[in-house]
């Protein structure tokens, strides 16, 4: 395993795209002093990748895949950086699986890139439920600012998404979140689920999906223990989370989740996959082309998901 050993203090940096901005920006993040003493870097992918974009011995070792590719220029989707970024995360998941590192933070891919280069999985949560034989959960959250959410669908279309509100997907999230909060020693989580329609439908006036689904889903998840609220308008329960009154929010759809987060935390989201035998943490965000052809690197949620990472893996 060239001179890996089995250390639980080794996190895995997966390259994403080489033609976004996540090597510059786990290069950026590891310089900053983030991971703690005791917590040492991994950085997988092409060592091609990782000299185009900086790379220094000091920076840590590399773990190469092996695959062939030529590194693109920045700014675009394209079949030889879906290669080599699948390749990447296919070698940090199978290191964690071996126990070889602790976990793995993943810089962000591009899905058309992925599609381009015949890579069977859509996206990496896609591919990570595949490896543990069932659901996981998408846990979304800036730890700086102690904002976390969990969205009961993913990367679907809205239709999609308003179809698919069932009280099963509702309870496996909150589930999701209410773990996640008491592993970062928040002992009884207060949570809310945000409505589908809005003002939270108006007693079935703009939508009956809280009435038949989310009221009895959220009944029963008291019943079962936990301390769930709502449902809520979206609006409304965001504001109170970010006062202190929640410490999570269960989101119904992609949106509902991403542009609050976003707009509250700026580009310090961390993606943190819920079911899996193994640290699997992201910056939530995507592969930034414009910014990876102006160079402007901004590694904020990459810096963010490495803590969070080492804070894990520490525990």
């Amino acid at each position: 395993m060239n001179g890996i050993s089995r250390r639980p203090d080794v996190l895995a940096f997966a390259c994403g795209d080489p033609a976004g901005v996540g090597p510059r920006a786990v290069l950026a993040a590891l310089r900053s002093g983030v991971l703690p003493r005791g917590v040492s870097p991994l950085l997988v992918g092409a060592r091609t990748v990782w000299r185009k974009a900086g790379w220094r011995p000091g920076d840590g070792p590399i773990r190469d895949p092996g695959v062939e590719g030529r590194v693109p220029q920045p700014g675009r989707p394209t079949v030889d950086g879906g290669r080599l970024s699948a390749a990447a995360f296919e070698e940090s998941v199978r290191l964690a699986a071996r126990g070889l590192v602790a976990g793995i933070v993943t810089a962000p891919i591009s899905k058309e890139g992925w599609a381009q280069s015949g890579y069977p999985w859509k996206d990496h949560t896609e591919r990570l439920a595949a490896l543990a034989g069932g659901e996981v959960e998408m846990v979304l959250g800036v730890p700086s600012r102690r904002l976390w959410c969990v969205a009961a669908t993913r990367h679907v279309s809205l239709k999609e998404a308003v179809r698919s509100v069932e009280a099963r997907a509702v309870a496996s999230a909150a589930r999701a979140l209410d773990s996640v909060l008491r592993r970062l020693a928040i002992t009884r989580p207060r949570l809310a689920l945000c409505a589908l329609n809005p003002h939270a439908g108006e007693g079935g006036l703009i939508g009956r999906e809280e009435i038949d689904v989310l009221s009895p889903a959220v009944a029963a998840l008291r019943r079962a223990g936990l301390l769930l609220d709502g449902p809520l308008p979206a609006d409304s329960a965001w504001r109170l989370h970010v006062e202190g009154a929640y410490d999570g929010l269960v989101c119904l759809y992609h949106d509902q989740a991403l542009i609050p987060l976003k707009a509250l935390g700026g580009l310090s989201g961390v993606n943190w996959t819920v079911g899996l035998p193994f640290i699997r943490v992201s910056p939530a965000h995507g592969t930034a082309w414009d910014a990876a052809r102006t160079g402007r690197i901004d590694p904020s949620a990459t810096i963010e998901a490495a803590r969070l990472a080492a804070l894990l893996a520490m525990a």
